[in-house]
């Protein structure tokens, strides 16, 4: 079990980046929470970690008292569990996970991207066709916008739309050999 909490940076990015998503989505508090403590329980975190998310009450009021300590750990002066932040990562949208983790690991010159796991890749290649076409078309115009002189910020943005374009295009190139491959796989003999 893993109880040391985390290092202030990892809360406070985590606190930035949900702040952040729940301000553009309107999402409550509340609604945050519900989704880490689902996260939480289907990942079986509380035997795992020791953090426990077990109110007695109601849906609201089990929300209510989750968001009071979730926030409460995000705070700059709480303590985050460490075994709580795969939960928190796993409620949150692929998106602002990316964003999470590439905060977390570009100071050591490594950066995350999303990855199509087991049941997750499709092998129909075709279906990949509006994703590759919007996330290139997305790069190509933060290349185009990008001035001279460009910030950090700006960088960063292009970064991530190259990145996005990058993943659309590598899921559909697994999508392609996936299907290459079950066409060459040699059937199995049934054992009944």
């Amino acid at each position: 079990m893993n109880m040391h909490p985390h290092a202030s940076g990892i809360a406070t990015i985590l606190r930035t980046e949900i702040e952040a998503w729940r301000r553009v989505g309107n999402i409550s508090r509340e609604g945050v929470a519900a989704s880490v403590m689902d996260a939480h329980q289907t990942f079986g975190g509380e035997a795992a970690t020791g953090v426990d998310f077990s109110f007695i009450g109601d849906t609201y009021t089990q929300a209510k008292k989750g968001a009071q300590k979730l926030f409460r750990w995000l705070d700059v002066d709480g303590t985050l569990p460490a075994g709580i932040v795969p939960s928190i990562l796993a409620a949150l949208p692929l998106d602002v996970r990316l964003s999470i983790l590439n905060k977390l690991l570009c100071p050591m010159g490594m950066s995350a991207r999303a990855a199509d796991c087991g049941a997750m890749a499709s092998p129909d290649v075709s279906r990949h066709l509006p994703s590759v076409m919007k996330e290139a078309g997305e790069a190509q115009l933060a290349l185009v916008n990008l001035p001279a002189d460009a910030s950090d910020a700006d960088l960063l943005a292009a970064h991530k739309e190259l990145i996005e374009a990058a993943q659309a295009c590598e899921n559909a190139a697994r999508a392609a050999l996936a299907k290459v491959a079950a066409r060459q796989a040699p059937p199995t003999a049934s054992t009944h």
